[in-house]
């Protein structure tokens, strides 16, 4: 990467939330590595830079609109299921701006009441969407792969171009699906237990499991970050 590519990513507002969001993730994965006196500010400095991407989520609410109406008027002649699952998918995503907005404002007291069961909501339909970019990246992925006769060697190369796009989306959304799911109040995961402490399931709270580690958190978050870093790259390029 050069310093053009630095300054162009930079200078976009995509390129600059990609750049905080990587930024903000790996600095969680490295917080175990560091000092103890260090740690307390890289977490810091990780939140600080959360707060100021959901403060930068504020303006896209109309982008959002703009992009599920296109989305919404593109879906004639496409396979019907990634149809359906394209269009609730973009109501998805259109819900989940103003259900966070509410609760950020509840956070700073501009709003009253609490902001706790807004934010639950907000991952809720963070990680519906991560399960429809999936499916939706999957589907690609199975029509991509039915034979296609005539086909020329510039096709099927754009094709496979194609197909690893579609399978790095898939690993990204999966890497925030994790998280998403750890910051459920109800995490879907068991925790577990020696077979000799079968007898103490009776008092076993089955919803209360503990939380992933900040290094994990951060670690998958970096992932994500990185390939979606890649991909914004690779679009600016071309």
């Amino acid at each position: 990467m050069t310093l053009q590519d630095i300054v162009t990513v930079l200078e976009t507002y995509r390129g600059r939330e990609k750049t905080m969001r990587t930024v903000q993730y790996g600095l969680l994965f490295v917080t175990p590595l560091a000092k103890e006196n260090v740690r307390k500010a890289l977490q810091t400095v990780s939140s600080q830079l959360g707060v100021a991407r959901v403060i930068l989520r504020l303006f896209d609410d109309l982008p959002m609109l703009q992009y599920s109406l296109s989305c919404i008027r593109n879906s004639k002649g496409k396979d019907r299921i990634l149809k359906y699952l394209e269009v609730v998918n973009t109501l998805v995503d259109q819900l989940y701006f103003p259900v966070e907005h509410i609760a950020w404002a509840r956070d700073i007291k501009v709003l009253r009441g609490s902001s706790k069961t807004l934010w639950n909501v907000s991952v809720l339909l963070w990680g519906l969407s991560l399960v429809l970019t999936i499916l939706r990246s999957l589907r690609h992925i199975f029509l991509m792969k039915q034979p296609t006769a005539r086909a020329s060697t510039k096709e099927k190369e754009k094709v496979e171009a194609l197909y690893r796009a579609e399978l790095l989306t898939v690993i990204m959304q999966a890497a925030d699906l994790l998280n998403a799911l750890n910051w459920l109040p109800h995490r879907p995961w068991k925790k577990s237990f020696p077979v000799w402490q079968v007898r103490s399931l009776c008092t076993w709270k089955p919803w209360h499991h503990q939380p992933f580690p900040l290094w994990k958190v951060g670690f998958l978050g970096l992932v994500s970050s990185l390939i979606g870093f890649s991909k914004l790259l690779s679009l600016q390029r071309s």
